[in-house]
């Protein structure tokens, strides 16, 4: 019944706003009695706008807005998480324009963007880096953001190695002097999912002093739908901030986050002989393998199965201000993580036995990061040219400790049926990984004209990498451990022109640097290249019109990473190869009416190897001028909520995601098709209440989500339809 109110609900959604086009006087006239509105008011942040008017420490640490910056911005604010019912951050990512998400649990939360996935991409907890992101990144809820920023495009000039397609920021709740209150979250729904949340923010017995606290809380019984999948998330934040004077102000914060779930890795593929209840339309391989129905929820990891985290993050930022014209800025930081992966993760369908053969891998971090980061800006003119400048240090120490095992032969289960087993025993080898960074960076903007304005920026990076490995028996190798440094050196220039006071033109060259092959904690001896380069050039305007009810962009990019690891024999690999994409993104969010918000984005995308090689079958084999792994050639959202004028209002929402089709493998063997997505809800805003009915996946689709290239013979099959009922109330 709650799902058939819920479609009911965006069937009215799309129809309500079709009277706002009917010609005037049209029809019979039709009085129309007074009504008095029990409620707030419709919300002028959130969906319908694109914040080019608001600030990004992100894309820039010059203070700039998101017009005034020459590349692709967006900011997904917490009014906007809210109303979009986004859960996770990979939730609230993959609604960004040209991004697509996976959770796979080797590497969860993990994005791809602009033809590039995973360590290509730089995720930031509130700016500050943890180390390569498919091996950093844990699943969190989105209670405890403030917003999260991505820049897109090569971010290596503010971000150092490992971030060519560009950042994602992840912006936490911290005090606003402004600003005081209570506010409580609470949703039940399908799968027995359930979330709370609270947080708090005021003084604290003077002006002067300002807190802010968030707890959140995040439960289910099956992560996607599948059986067997429990996940919990904890999070807490808190941070104080204090005015020493109205010049020097310090906030200290203490962040603690918590994950653990029993993992679904994915779908096994098997024959089409084999599936008498294939599922057209999710994936087709060259060697005519698909998905069966009867396993598509099914888990085939063992009954000890494990994937869980404990993080932590203790920073010291001080903002002085000794003149109107200078400030300067420092933030100390103190991260831990301990990470711990138990599981069999490859299930591949054995034709002679007709089961599922599984692996066991077992693989722990141990992760601390001591740093800190010193910035100095000056908004003084040259000349008579309005300017600013920032410069700074950027120093961090990491010490990772890897222990892992793995054993190839770990049984074989009924593909039906599974008896999940438990793991057996453990013999691990340990790798540690110690990195030191240390780096300059500056960054300027100089207004040519009141309508020109060049920016651009340097970092030099000083990267001091020892790798340490140990056998079970914890003695060191001594052949393979070894230590060297790198010293890449980025930049960016761009020039911002403003047409019109409502249009802006802009245009930016960047480059980029990151690891040849595998990601910076796990480079061998073998593997000890000089790091890959690249580099991007970006066109693009951002403008409003209808007296800024309505905000747009677009972009055009020609993006290439250079000198990967590509295999040229059976047993040698140098980095020679190159990969590249380019493509086309936009977005805009509109105000028809105070009523009515309306918000959409558009990617196409052209992504390639130009000159890549691996192994297979024992031969040397070419990909050139394949697609990499999980970028589609297609992606739009669309987000459409409208207020019926009742007594006690009621917004009606809906949203429609299209992903075009990816392969999971660089032989484009392996391909998920495309797919597409409808959501609905409804809110009922009462005084300080929000009550929200919403239903996600309303047409039941069953569409292949993510496929990770280390596990070609399984895919991630996306959640069935859900429904929650939710309660948010503010004091």
């Amino acid at each position: 019944m709650l799902c058939r109110l819920v479609m009911a609900s965006g069937i009215v959604l799309c129809l309500m706003p079709l009277n706002l086009f009917a010609k005037e006087g049209e029809g019979d006239p039709v009085e129309v009695q007074e009504v008095t509105v029990i409620g707030q008011p419709v919300e002028r942040q959130g969906t319908g706008t694109l914040n080019l008017d608001s600030l990004s420490m992100t894309s820039s640490r010059l203070g700039l807005t998101l017009r005034e910056i020459p590349a692709s911005i967006e900011v997904i604010g917490q009014q906007t998480i809210q109303e979009r019912g986004f859960r996770s951050i990979s939730e609230a990512i993959e609604g960004a324009t040209g991004v697509t998400v996976g959770d796979a649990p080797g590497d969860p939360a993990n994005f791809s963007m602009r033809g590039f996935t995973n360590n290509q991409i730089r995720l930031l907890n509130d700016g500050l880096m943890t180390g390569p992101a498919n091996m950093t990144s844990r699943p969190r809820d989105t209670w405890n953001l403030d917003r999260i920023e991505i820049l897109k495009g090569p971010a290596s000039v503010l971000y150092g190695e490992g971030a060519i397609a560009g950042a994602i920021n992840f912006v936490t709740k911290r005090p606003v002097r402004e600003l005081q209150g209570t506010e409580t979250f609470l949703s039940y729904g399908t799968f027995n999912t359930t979330r709370a949340g609270v947080g708090s923010g005021g003084t604290l017995g003077t002006d002067k002093l300002h807190y802010r606290v968030d707890l959140s809380y995040q439960n289910s019984d099956n992560f996607l739908g599948v059986q067997r999948a429990p996940y919990t998330y904890w999070n807490g934040t808190s941070a104080l901030l204090y005015d020493v004077t109205s010049r020097l102000s310090v906030e200290v914060s203490f962040d603690l986050g918590f994950d653990r779930s029993k993992p679904y890795f994915g779908t096994p593929l098997v024959p089409s002989s084999f599936a008498t209840q294939g599922v057209n339309g999710v994936v087709s391989t060259l060697d005519g393998r698909t998905v069966d129905r009867r396993m598509l929820r099914q888990n085939y990891n063992t009954q000890d199965s494990d994937m869980s985290a404990l993080t932590t993050w203790t920073k010291l930022k001080t903002t002085w201000k000794p003149t109107d014209l200078i400030e300067v800025r420092n933030q100390a930081y103190y991260y831990t993580a301990k990470r711990h992966w138990q599981n069999a993760e490859t299930y591949t369908f054995n034709t002679g036995t007709q089961l599922i053969d599984r692996d066991r891998f077992y693989v722990a971090h141990d992760q601390t990061i001591i740093g800190d980061r010193l910035e100095f800006q000056v908004n003084q003119p040259v000349a008579s040219l309005k300017n600013r400048f920032v410069t700074g240090l950027d120093f961090s120490r990491l010490d990772f400790t890897r222990p892992s095992f793995f054993n190839g032969a770990g049984g074989s289960v009924d593909p039906f049926a599974p008896v999940a087993g438990l793991f057996g025993p453990i013999a691990a080898a340990t790798q540690k990984a110690m990195v030191t960074t240390t780096a300059l960076f500056a960054e300027d903007q100089l207004s040519l004209t009141d309508q020109l304005k060049l920016i651009a920026g340097f970092r030099h990076d000083r990267i001091d990498l020892t790798r340490e490995l140990f056998d079970t028996a914890g003695v060191l190798d001594t052949t393979s451990s070894f230590s060297r440094n790198f010293n890449p050196t980025t930049w960016r220039a761009g020039l911002v022109y403003d047409v019109l006071p409502q249009i802006t033109l802009y245009g930016q060259y960047a480059t980029a640097a990151d690891p040849a092959a595998s990601n910076i904690f796990l480079v061998t001896r073998q593997e000890s290249f000089a790091l890959a380069t690249g580099a991007q050039w970006e066109v693009g305007a951002k403008g409003d019109f209808w007296n800024k009810r309505a905000e747009w962009t677009v972009a055009y990019f020609d993006i290439f990473r250079k000198n990967i690891l590509t295999q040229t024999s059976l047993t040698e690999a140098v980095n020679v190869g190159r990969q590249s994409s380019k493509g086309v993104e936009l977005s805009m969010g509109v105000r028809p009416t105070e009523a009515w918000r309306v918000q959409g984005n558009l990617t196409f995308l052209s992504a390639k190897f130009d000159d890549f090689a691996e192994l297979s079958g024992g031969s040397v084999v070419s990909r050139n001028g394949n697609r990499p792994f999980n970028v589609p050639q297609a992606m739009a959202n669309l987000w459409s909520i409208y207020r019926l004028p009742t007594a006690v209002p009621v917004d009606l929402g809906a949203a429609l995601r299209y992903v075009g089709d990816r392969y999971n493998d660089a032989a484009n063997a392996i391909r998920m098709h495309a797919y597409m997505t409808a959501d609905a809800w409804m809110t009922v805003p009462y005084k300080n209440l929000w009550f929200t009915l919403r239903g996600r996946n309303l047409f039941d689709k069953t569409y292949a989500s993510w496929g990770d290239n280390f596990y070609p013979s399984e895919v991630i099959i996306g959640a069935p339809r859900t429904v929650e009922l939710s309660l948010m109330a503010r004091f």
